[in-house]
């Protein structure tokens, strides 16, 4: 009986990591939060690949997508338990545009998601957040879901339909209007001046009065274990967070996963990323991230 494996080249391999990486890399990063652990992912399928490519394939990219998504249920499972043991809140590693990307980094950014969206995932079940992600962000058919997942497409239906009660997908905004992205960067930049001359008091028309920040040092960098909830109170937080790191620290306006936020830097080196969720209506801060830990910041350069 003949096999229907074959021995892919190099070159065949390397036409397909080109292809489909950008991708596969949005999958996981979706999938797990985390930009080094999704490039991990991608490096670590394109090595295993040549024993799973066989002539029977008809769709590439639906194949490369359903074992990228495996491949991320299998890790989403161990990764849930190491976090029980993490200290404080854990938050998405963010996409932090720096300096000028490259061709391919832009394709990335192109499809990058909302940070805001990205701590809205970590809600969900894996399942419910496979379910979700391929038919919200890369618009499969449940049936493709189906197949990828190994379940109905009836019980992918009523997965996405649940998920769909149990969050507020007001988090996930469509293209965000360059006169709003405009008023944004505005308002982030008397964030930031704000936060490095002291002025705390100014904040406080910016923000919601149930606005919340939260704040991820992984236990290795101090930062508030819980979230801290309503104006009155994050304003103190961010009074303190002001005397202790500035002016050893400087802040800057950049992109955080294509919206504007801050890069803070130590003596060249990032040291904490923050990023925000807007109210639309109002334009005023209802949500601010502090990325601290300093594993979440080493891929920023």
């Amino acid at each position: 009986m003949q096999s229907n494996t074959f021995d892919p080249t190099t070159n065949q391999i390397e036409d397909l990591y080109r292809t489909y990486k950008p991708h596969l890399f949005s999958i996981a990063y979706r999938m797990l939060g985390s930009r080094s652990d999704a490039e991990d992912m991608v490096q670590d399928l394109f090595v295993s690949i040549p024993g799973y490519l066989n002539d029977n394939i008809h769709n590439i990219k639906s194949y490369l997508s359903k074992m990228m998504i495996n491949r991320c249920l299998n890790e989403l499972k161990s990764v849930r338990k190491k976090r029980i043991s993490y200290v404080g809140n854990w938050l998405p590693e963010p996409t932090v545009r720096v300096g000028e990307d490259s061709p391919l980094e832009n394709v990335e950014r192109h499809d990058t998601i909302s940070y805001a969206f990205l701590v809205l995932m970590e809600k969900l079940t894996p399942l419910e957040r496979a379910v979700f992600i391929l038919r919200e962000a890369f618009a499969y058919e449940h049936s493709e879901i189906g197949e990828m997942l190994n379940k109905s497409e009836v019980n992918c239906r009523k997965i996405y339909s649940r998920v769909k009660k149990k969050v507020d997908l007001s988090s996930q905004q469509d293209e965000i209007p360059s006169s709003q992205l405009q008023q944004e960067k505005e308002l982030v930049d008397r964030f930031i001046s704000a936060l490095t001359n002291g002025n705390i008091p100014s904040l406080v028309s910016m923000l919601t009065e149930d606005v919340i920040l939260i704040s991820d040092g992984g236990g290795k960098v101090s930062a508030a274990i819980n979230p801290i909830y309503s104006r009155e109170r994050v304003l103190e937080l961010l009074k303190a967070l002001s005397a202790s790191r500035f002016p050893g620290s400087q802040a800057r306006l950049v992109e955080v996963n294509d919206q504007p936020g801050i890069l803070m830097t130590k003596d060249g080196d990032p040291s904490g990323v923050i990023c925000f969720e807007w109210d639309t209506p109002t334009t005023a801060i209802q949500r601010i991230y502090v990325i601290v830990n300093p594993d979440k910041l080493q891929n920023l350069n």
